[in-house]
């Protein structure tokens, strides 16, 4: 039971929302409120790996579609695959934002989101001193749980302020084997927070944009990235952010063609971890 034990500790006590190190391009990953936010229909890939050098290192990756109905409200769809140890997670969200238009340069946007994560455990893989236990699980394991977050945006100008709630619900999951074996984590309420404004220069050829995201969870350190990115023409940019008591990261991207860009970051972990984690980036 250690092993179930050490399992749900680490479950309960950390963070459980992907860490992403483009979010400043599609804020709407944790911001449902910033839905619609681009002009037209705005899609993103997302693929991350991180601490390469572990086995069962974490596997994220995001799909994302958002575009505005009207000139007040935006719709989305998000899939994920969440990949990590022994857990597995599959899900699709539907988003929804609605715009209060305050002037011509300000606004307020309300957003929530809907769907549904089929959540894997597989036993199996897990390497255990006494393989024996009745107790344990031995197979994989899965359950499908209902996931729910809300958000506000404030916009200025160039200024971005977002707050929001991702797993609103804090649903329980539970897994129940055929032997009546039971197990469970609960989905916790994290809090987040978003703040991000973009300087032009030089007849706006170039822009300075720095940016902080915190993120904050009962019984957990909070923890918060700032960066800085520099953009030329919307055509070219590089930045760099540090992630708190975790890492440091660098991040370049090109448009490639018109509207299609391509970006690149990744994160020099710092700490003692850092010589056995491997490589940790995203694309």
């Amino acid at each position: 039971m250690l092993f179930i034990f050490l399992i749900t500790t680490v479950l309960a006590n950390a963070q459980q929302i992907g860490m992403y190190s483009h979010f400043y391009f599609k804020p709407r990953v944790y911001n449902p409120a910033f839905t619609g936010a681009g002009e037209g229909i705005d899609a993103m890939l997302i693929n991350r790996s991180q601490w390469t050098g572990f086995k069962g290192a974490p596997q994220l990756n995001i799909f994302s579609v958002d575009g505005t109905i009207n000139k007040k409200a935006g719709l989305g769809v998000q899939l994920i695959s969440d990949r990590k140890g022994l857990t597995n997670r599959i899900g699709a969200t539907l988003s929804y934002s609605y715009r209060l238009m305050i002037n011509d340069d300000m606004h307020l946007a309300f957003g929530v989101s809907i769907g549904a994560m089929d959540q894997t455990i597989d036993y199996s893989r897990a390497v255990l001193e006494n393989n024996t236990d009745p107790t344990l699980f031995t197979t994989a394991e899965h359950t499908t749980t209902l996931d729910a977050n809300a958000g506000l945006a404030f916009k200025w100008k160039a200024l971005d302020i977002g707050v929001a709630v991702p797993q609103l619900m804090g649903n329980k999951v539970k897994y129940v084997d055929d032997a009546d074996v039971r197990s469970f984590y609960t989905q916790a309420r994290h809090y987040m927070g978003s703040v991000k404004y973009r300087i032009p220069l030089l007849e706006d050829k170039i822009s300075v944009t720095p940016l902080a995201l915190v993120r904050f969870l009962p019984n957990a350190p909070m923890q918060y990235d700032g960066a800085v990115n520099i953009g030329w023409q919307d055509k070219v940019w590089v930045g760099a952010t540090y992630k708190s008591d975790y890492a440091v990261g660098l991040n370049a991207g090109v448009c490639i063609h018109e509207q299609l860009s391509v970006g690149y970051s990744y994160d020099f972990i710092i700490g003692t971890i850092g010589k056995y984690s491997g490589m940790s980036h995203e694309i």
